[in-house]
């Protein structure tokens, strides 16, 4: 399993303990504070299940590359960071959002919401060319053995003038 599937995988069993922990503790109202309930579907639906998603999506879709590198698969890699910080916003202005009258908790939840959503429009980026049929791929395979050998002959070429 690619390392960023993995990351994606890790993070939401994490969500996944941490949204079961905050929906024990607001069933038997250990923690009485107000915000829990949109903060412990948020982290079951995104944290968990979005995160599972994507990160087996990104597993069982081949890439265009083998490599593991971060600018190989750089909108992958930014999904994960723009999901996680707009759960992450959220996880902090939520409660404090009910506590609080400010204005910057609103904001923040704002921004939560627009990372998420550009989450999804970079995880469309990295995912949309994995999704091809199989005489695509022989097409591209065949594009690609072509500029190989034409690369191949070039310095023979350059060698001869």
């Amino acid at each position: 399993m690619p390392r960023l599937a993995r990351a994606f995988v890790k993070t939401g069993l994490v969500c996944f303990m941490l949204s079961l922990l905050l929906g024990l503790f607001m069933a038997f109202q250990w923690l009485p504070l107000p915000g829990m309930e949109p903060l412990f579907w948020h982290l079951l639906m995104v944290g968990w299940i979005t995160q599972i998603i994507f990160g087996v999506s990104m597993w069982m879709f081949p890439g265009r590359n083998r490599s593991e590198g971060f600018w190989v698969q750089k909108w992958g890699w930014f999904t994960y960071i723009l999901l996680n910080t707009g759960l992450l916003l959220r996880v902090v202005a939520e409660p404090l959002n009910y506590l609080s009258e400010s204005p910057v908790w609103n904001l923040l939840i704002i921004l939560s919401a627009c990372s998420q959503a550009a989450a999804a429009v970079t995880y469309t980026v990295e995912l949309w060319p994995r999704i091809q049929s199989k005489q695509q791929r022989r097409e591209q395979r065949k594009k690609k053995r072509k500029r190989r050998k034409a690369d191949r002959q070039k310095p023979n070429r350059e060698r001869t003038n």
